[in-house]
């Protein structure tokens, strides 16, 4: 009683992505929207699109159990004649009884049967979508956890980098004050050397006159 490939398609179909509006663009800095994360709603299908269902009435089928099939193929000529399902299936089954042997016991036995295959169906499910969880899911969740650590590292790497850039910013502005005061030094040094040279060519101008 295979559900694997419902389960499957039930879980790993992809949902139709809803549209996003386009925003203007800003002039300042972008902030990172929070995520949040998707609560889903669980829903179950009408009767007339759940596919487990048309599954499920399959393998229960009345024509599985024969005497179940039996007493419908004795009520099933009545139904013109007798459109009330009480009175229908009572004729039916005293029909069936002398023509075939069929007993009331016997069809209350043949919908036993059909609970047990139910039930039959229903662990079946249940194992196939632990097998899936285990499988599929497990799989997909091993594969996040593995992206969730990569992006740990990434995320620490670009830390690091940042305090590079933010003591290379520090030493960059300590070597531009830096700078700026040796030609300042240089300014004065340049200076007080001119004004000596200019004294002494002075000096020299009246000595040698």
């Amino acid at each position: 009683m295979p559900f694997i490939d419902l389960i499957k398609n039930a879980i790993f179909e992809e949902e139709p992505q809803a549209k996003q509006a386009v925003k203007p663009a800003s002039s300042g800095p972008v902030k990172a929207a929070p995520v949040q994360e998707s609560v889903p709603v669980f829903t179950p299908s009408s009767s007339k699109d759940n596919q487990f269902y048309a599954r499920l009435a399959r393998q229960t089928d009345f024509s599985a159990v024969p005497d179940l099939a039996k007493i419908e193929s004795f009520a099933a000529p009545l139904a013109s004649v007798l459109p009330d399902k009480s009175l229908r299936y009572k004729a039916a089954l005293a029909t069936a009884q002398s023509q075939a042997g069929l007993t009331r016991d016997a069809i209350m036995q043949g919908f036993d049967s059909l609970l047990a295959v139910l039930d039959s169906s229903s662990a079946s499910f249940t194992k196939q979508t632990n097998d899936v969880a285990q499988t599929e899911v497990g799989a997909k969740t091993a594969q996040i956890s593995q992206l969730s650590a990569s992006i740990a590292d990434k995320q620490k790497e670009i830390a690091d980098i940042q305090q590079q850039m933010q003591s290379m910013q520090s030493q960059v502005e300590v070597s531009k004050v830096k700078l700026q005061q040796v030609k300042a030094d240089f300014a004065a040094a340049y200076a007080r050397r001119k004004a000596e040279i200019q004294q002494q060519r002075k000096e020299f101008e009246n000595i040698l006159q």
